[in-house]
């Protein structure tokens, strides 16, 4: 009976235990973080309770902030712990403080799995402040008027200065570094966006930006009452018009259509979303100070519709009667077949790429027209202008090349020229996409690098231009605040690659070479060596 019930307790165990061992087998198991650590300092004494984050590198942006994070210590330490491989920007967040001269405002980071980073440290300094109001001609405070910084050596923005006058017409724009600065209330007539009461004044009250007073900053210094009165209000105007079809004369009703500033030196600027005609194919564009405009039209995805822009001048009163004619025009479809590609996550970004077209040859006709590619790898493009060369490139986010096209199964050893109103279907454009990577470290010998050294990475495939460095959409090298460097998306070649370290403050750099192969699919790490005994390039 003993002898029953010891064999029944040695199952159950047995079987416990096989329940436990089955469970944990299908635990997956969790790589290791990596850990970052740091220092955050203002005049060299630790600073409490400023907010250090990690941003995925290259995103640009930092408005939100859901990523890791921590808060320095009353010695101005912290420690991010459990931190997932990959790239990232590391920034403290210190609005009233800005960096150190010849220091760092962020830092990238490759972390590998089980990583352990230390000194990754930031000097800052206590910014400094301009604050004061902006009065209309009457002396009346002007409510949610835009104030913008501008440096007085080049006039150009300042990074992040930008403030909005309260109910009072107050701003205050803070977190700046020394120096001097012109300040300024209101819009810039050269841009088309939304209109203003009023247009552009500088401190105290001049149009002209040479004629301003120019401000002077000290480190953490606060300059009051630089107030701004306008003289003047923006007088605007309205262009009216009707979009129809060049074809019939018929109206072309529930059009998207855009507003295009053109400037004399031959930029422009543009204005589009929320415009679109009425059910007589009627449209208004208000608010436009004195200039030169165009109406773009959208081309629509179910016509073959192209639009000439025709300009038109507004001087001092509205512009009335424009006619904006829709011609029709040729289009392309076809395929784009990646070659060497068998990734289904791959495959599910085409459908945010697209095949761009233009037809040469023609005068005011090289603008390209898009169309998307479809994530079967179809696309069709409408809207072309016909009797000229057709053009064809690939707009994605990894490196494209395009290496033959076929038209009914015939390989195309020229041009292809579309004739007018010409509808070519069946064009089979055979791509590669680079998806080699390089990954490795520079590594910097007979010598120590200041605390102001920048690291630096390019790249050519060996025999093509100089200007051709990593030439891909996308494909900024990202390299660390250790040396280490990560490419991707590179086509299969050969390539020189060149490392370079740089000292701000000397103005000078040393440079490292080394010829490397990409495979397609592959991932090629090499580490490439900077010698500081070597001759220095001058800045």
């Amino acid at each position: 009976m003993r002898s029953s019930a010891r064999q029944a307790i040695a199952c159950i165990f047995a079987i416990i235990c096989i329940v436990v061992t089955a469970n944990s087998q299908n635990i997956p198991v969790k790589e290791p973080g990596g850990t970052i650590t740091g220092k955050v300092t203002v005049k060299g004494r630790g600073a409490p309770g400023i907010t250090v984050v990690l941003l995925p590198s290259p995103q640009m942006t930092r408005r939100e902030y859901t990523g890791p994070k921590a808060v320095t210590d009353n010695d101005g330490n912290y420690r991010i712990a459990n931190v997932t491989p990959g790239s990232y920007r590391v920034i403290p967040v210190a609005k009233v403080y800005v960096p150190a001269e010849n220091a760092d405002s962020q830092k990238v980071l490759i972390v590998n799995k089980g990583d352990t980073i230390e000194h990754i440290d930031f000097a800052m300094i206590r910014g400094a402040v301009i604050t004061g109001k902006v009065l209309d001609a009457e002396g009346r405070p002007v409510v949610e008027e835009g104030v913008s910084v501008f440096t007085d050596s080049e006039n150009r923005n300042y990074a992040g200065s930008y403030s909005t006058t309260d109910d009072r017409g107050v701003y205050r724009i803070y977190g700046l570094r020394a120096g001097s600065y012109r300040v300024a209330a209101g819009r810039d007539e050269s841009m088309s966006g939304a209109v203003r009461p009023h247009s552009r004044t500088y401190h105290p009250s001049a149009s002209d930006p040479a004629q301003a007073t120019v401000v002077e900053l000290s480190e953490g210094g606060e300059a009051k009452d630089v107030d701004i009165t306008f003289t003047r209000r923006v007088s605007t105007y309205t262009a009216r018009g009707r979009i129809i079809d060049g074809d019939t004369g018929q109206p072309l009703a529930n059009v998207d259509y855009g507003i295009t500033r053109i400037e004399k030196n031959g930029g422009s600027s543009s204005r589009t979303g929320g415009y679109r005609t009425n059910s007589r194919g009627e449209f208004k564009v208000e608010n436009l100070s004195p200039g030169t405009y165009s109406i773009p039209v959208s081309t629509g995805s179910d016509n073959d519709l192209r639009f000439e822009e025709t300009p038109f001048e507004i001087v001092d009163q509205d512009v009335n009667g424009l006619v904006v004619k829709g011609n029709r025009g040729g289009s392309i479809s076809g395929v784009v077949v990646f070659e060497g590609v068998d990734d289904s996550k791959t495959r599910e970004q085409f459908d945010h790429w697209w095949v761009m077209a233009s037809v040469e040859g023609i005068p005011g006709q090289s603008k390209f027209t898009s169309g998307k590619i479809a994530s079967d790898g179809s696309f069709h493009i409408r809207g072309l202008a016909g009797g000229g060369a057709l053009t064809l490139s690939i707009h994605s986010k990894r490196e494209v090349r395009i290496e033959r096209i076929e038209r009914d199964g015939v390989p195309q050893t020229g041009r292809i020229v579309l004739q007018e109103r010409e509808h070519i279907k069946g064009l089979r454009v055979i791509a590669q996409l680079g998806n080699g990577s390089l990954r490795g470290r520079i590594e910097v010998v007979n010598g120590t690098l200041p605390a102001d050294a920048r690291f630096s990475l390019s790249a050519r495939i060996v025999g093509q231009d100089l200007g051709r460095r990593f030439s891909g959409v996308n494909m900024m090298p990202q390299v660390d605040a250790r040396g280490q460097f990560i490419v991707e998306g590179l086509m299969a070649g050969t390539y020189d690659v060149d490392a370079g370290v740089y000292f701000p403050s000397a103005k000078l750099g040393y440079i490292g070479r080394k010829q490397v192969v990409i495979t397609q699919g592959g991932t090629t790490t090499v580490n490439i060596t900077v010698d500081l005994s070597s001759t220095p390039i001058r800045q």
